[in-house]
């Protein structure tokens, strides 16, 4: 009889079997791992200058109204902001706000702020803002001039005109609105001072710190649609100086500052998916106002193709493209209420009976619509 002691009983698995399960094993790790990196990475968004205004842009926005209560701390990584309709509506489209060439301004502006020996101050373009509102002080065509180049995104002064005379003054230390390539968790920030001289008026002066900090990224659930969002906190404090030398006796005011802006940026849209801003009046009380981008517009279906129409702004005609001869259009307003409709026969369509303001012309081409925004003024 044979016997067997408990060596011999062991079994033995083969060495390239075992080799072959431990590396299968390994490899559905590391493929797991890729895709939960990938999934991650895929949300974090970086803005670059591309993705924000420059010279020959118009810039739409909705103006939207807080409903309900919103934790506007409430971020970091990954993040998802969920505002519903219980939380924010959105209001009609605005005319647009034109991202105006220095030489659009004047040729002496463009001379200004593109010095060769100052490069660090070049600008791009030209934001139309009221530089000051007090009724009985009135200053034409002020702007606010933006560099969008260079790595950085800013403000580099105030061009403006009185009585038909171009007047312009740059920062000393350009206002940083954000330093670029943008992505979490950046910060920054900026002290910034503005003289400006206005001719038969007297004196307006800016003395500011601004700071910003990138401190989430993630999902921006809003009006039925989702965003991968990079989420900004800026805070702009300091004051505004007016003196005015215009009547008999001078008289001189200091306007405090204090603003706190919060800023979901998409790389979708070249102004905030939605921008929120607490503003701190006077005498201490807060007011909020909300924002967002050209979203939530109630058109039917429609795509969008590399096709666009032109003079924008226009007056009385809009002209097409000669693909779309003999393809019927309709043309809605900000609000989505049709104001127009009709065949094109030509490549242009009068629109000189059009109340000024922001359109959406679509037109059908083979079953399908295809859309362009234009502004009539």
């Amino acid at each position: 009889m044979m016997t067997h002691t408990s060596s011999e009983l062991n079994f033995h698995v083969p060495f390239d079997l075992l080799w072959s399960h431990q590396t299968q094993a390994m490899r559905n790790i590391l493929l797991l791992l890729l895709c939960l990196t990938t999934i991650s990475a895929s949300a974090q968004i970086t803005i670059n200058s591309s993705d924000l205004p420059n010279a020959g842009d118009i810039l739409f926005r909705r103006i939207a109204t807080l409903t309900g209560d919103i934790d506007l701390e409430a971020t970091g990584e990954n993040h998802t902001w969920n505002f519903g309709d219980d939380v924010i509506q959105l209001g009609p489209l605005d005319n647009g706000t034109a991202c105006n060439d220095l030489s659009d301004i004047s040729l002496f502006n463009q001379l200004y702020f593109n010095n060769p020996f100052n490069p660090s101050y070049n600008s791009d373009f030209g934001l139309g803002f009221t530089l000051v509102d007090l009724g009985f002080i009135t200053v034409e065509d002020a702007f606010q001039v933006y560099k969008n180049s260079g790595n950085v995104y800013a403000i580099t002064g105030v061009a403006a005109t009185v009585s038909g005379l171009p007047i312009s003054s740059i920062y000393a230390d350009r206002d940083i609105i954000y330093n670029l390539p943008l992505t979490y968790p950046a910060s920054g920030s900026s002290h910034s001072l503005l003289e400006l001289e206005i001719p038969t008026i007297g004196n307006f002066g800016t003395d500011q710190t601004r700071t910003y900090e990138c401190d989430g990224w993630g999902v921006l659930n809003i009006a039925g649609q989702s965003f991968d969002v990079l989420r900004v906190k800026s805070q702009l404090v300091g004051y505004d100086t007016l003196s005015s030398t215009a009547g008999p006796f001078p008289i001189g005011f200091q306007i405090p500052k204090d603003i706190t802006t919060y800023q979901w940026l998409s790389t979708e849209f070249k102004v905030p998916i939605l921008e929120i801003t607490s503003t701190v009046g006077v005498f201490g009380q807060a007011q909020i106002t909300a924002s967002t981008a050209d979203i939530g517009v109630s058109v039917s279906e429609s795509r969008t193709d590399s096709w666009s129409v032109y003079p924008v702004p226009t007056e009385y005609e809009l002209m097409v493209p000669a693909k779309f001869s003999n393809c019927s259009y309709t043309i809605y307003n900000s609000s989505g209420q049709l104001m127009k409709q009709g065949t094109l026969s030509h490549t242009n369509i009068d629109v000189s009976q059009l109340p000024s303001g922001v359109y959406i012309l679509q037109i059908s081409d083979d079953a399908q619509n295809q859309q362009a925004r234009f502004v009539r003024r």
